[in-house]
């Protein structure tokens, strides 16, 4: 049995036994605490610490509940055997490319023993599940038509409700131009499979979201890098670039951009709206942020401001209900367009699953997003708010970040002083995951960058996990 260091705040929140829980999981992930350490009796760690014996049982339950220790009667609270972070270093951060860092990113969320700032995912404590799970009862009633194979285009209801539901938020679309579609990341491959052939160039920003770099360069797609500022897209070099290459079409995220946190300015997006008047270039809209904001609601989205519709709209509800429902949606009012994309949808899939339609059609109906988004936008500012704060507080002169209003990501940037992956796996072998910036980029430059998400992570582990971060970059620097 090891003696544990602990610094707990005995003042304010978080409460002390969320306080323990968190610092024995930096313990465990950082090797202090190898799998099958005995961890102190209840009692020997409650005098330790000067605390009551209960809050170091809802400290070793939390710790149970979550997998990192298992309690075993007659003989104590060990270590989970599960806890294994180091095993894994070996398969992790060898390919530092948009679908190895994919797989990486995957892959360590499920692991125990590290603890993930690498996925921008929202937290599953706050999944609407209950609420969800009603509608589906609900949905019992039309069992044969949604059990049944529905249509390519999507449920029937849930397009009528979505039309409501855009139209709140300025989009102009009857049902019959929007397409149901399994998560956003189908709708980007089905419509550069509809606008593209092998060879052809769009245009991105540098950097953009990796699951984007990975379709497009599944599809064997040029790719021409837009750069960005504080604002958005630099519309004098997107200019330049436009008459340069003649791209197929520019892929664009305006709300709380991944991975970056900015949110593009009502100037820029009216500027890159004239850009795609004037040279007819169409835009991918991927808006699947957009109803997460913290501080002000952002401005009008550029399907709602497109007078010439060159702008395909995309969003799904992965970020603000539940990833597991696959469920997102596409708007388009070029009818040439959608009817290339319903081709290529019959050719893969056969449409959406009906019942998760269903269900979510009558969620939205009955006020449950709405609901959702009161409770949960309060909880994830905070954790942005905390995440700030940690970083001025634990990192270096020298190290600049992105002060996102809304989404999941901030972008940090330091002085190149780690070789590539360096950073990345460092701080893997003391139990913190985050992704590095050189998978989102198409060349390494002078400085360094990585993404930090902090949806899923509770205040308390969003400040160990930067200060950790903030001691190997003092090490190296």
């Amino acid at each position: 049995m090891r003696m544990l260091t602990f610094d707990l705040n005995r003042h304010g929140k978080p409460s002390l036994y969320h306080q323990i829980a968190e610092q024995i999981k930096t313990q465990i992930g950082n090797g202090r605490l190898p799998a099958n350490t005995r961890l102190p009796t209840v009692r020997q760690l409650a005098d330790q610490l000067g605390v009551t014996r209960l809050t170091v049982q809802n400290a070793y339950a939390e710790l149970q509940a979550d997998g990192w220790v298992e309690a075993v009667v007659g003989r104590g609270t060990f270590v989970s055997r599960s806890v294994q972070p180091h095993a894994i270093l070996d398969k992790i951060g060898r390919r530092l490319t948009a679908d190895g860092v994919l797989d990486d990113i995957l892959q360590l969320d499920h692991v125990v023993g590290v603890r993930s700032m690498a996925l921008a995912h929202p937290d599953d404590a706050f999944f609407p599940i209950d609420e969800f799970w009603a509608g589906l009862n609900r949905v019992r009633g039309d069992a044969e038509s949604v059990m049944s194979y529905t249509s390519i285009q999507g449920d029937p209801q849930l397009r009528v409700v979505l039309a409501d539901m855009v139209r709140e938020e300025g989009i102009t679309a009857v049902p019959e131009q929007i397409m149901i579609i399994s998560g956003a990341m189908q709708g980007i491959a089905l419509i550069a499979q509809a606008h593209t052939r092998p060879g052809d160039t769009v245009l991105i920003d540098a950097p953009t979201f990796l699951g984007t770099l990975n379709i497009l360069h599944a599809q064997n797609l040029t790719l021409i890098n837009v750069p960005l500022d504080g604002e958005g897209p630099c519309l004098d070099t997107l200019e330049r670039l436009i008459q340069r290459h003649r791209p197929r079409f520019y892929y664009a995220i305006p709300n709380y951009h991944n991975p970056t946190g900015i949110c593009m300015s009502l100037a820029r997006r009216e500027g890159l709206l004239q850009l795609a008047q004037r040279y007819q270039l169409p835009i991918i809209e991927d808006d699947i942020y957009g109803k997460l904001y913290y501080d002000a609601p952002p401005p009008p989205l550029l399907k709602a401001l497109d007078p010439g519709d060159h702008v395909i709209y995309l969003s799904s509800f992965s970020k603000i209900l539940m990833p597991g429902l696959r469920t997102g949606y596409l708007i388009t009012h070029n009818d040439a367009l959608r009817s290339r994309l319903l081709e290529l949808r019959r050719a893969t899939d056969l449409g959406g699953p009906g019942l998760v339609q269903r269900a979510t059609a009558v969620f939205l109906q009955s006020g449950g997003l709405k609901r959702h988004l009161r409770k949960i936008r309060p909880i994830y500012k905070q954790r942005r708010d905390v995440l700030l704060e940690a970083m001025q507080t634990h990192l270096p002169h020298g190290v600049s970040w992105t002060r996102p209003s809304g989404g999941f990501s901030a972008w940090l940037t330091l002085p190149r002083v780690f070789a590539p992956g360096e950073l990345y796996r460092t701080a893997l072998q003391r139990g913190f995951a985050f992704t590095p910036g050189d998978a989102y980029l198409p060349h390494s430059d002078e400085n360094d960058h990585f993404r930090l998400c902090f949806g899923n992570q509770s205040p308390t582990a969003i400040r160990a996990g930067v200060k950790v971060l903030g001691q190997i970059i003092r090490e190296k620097m």
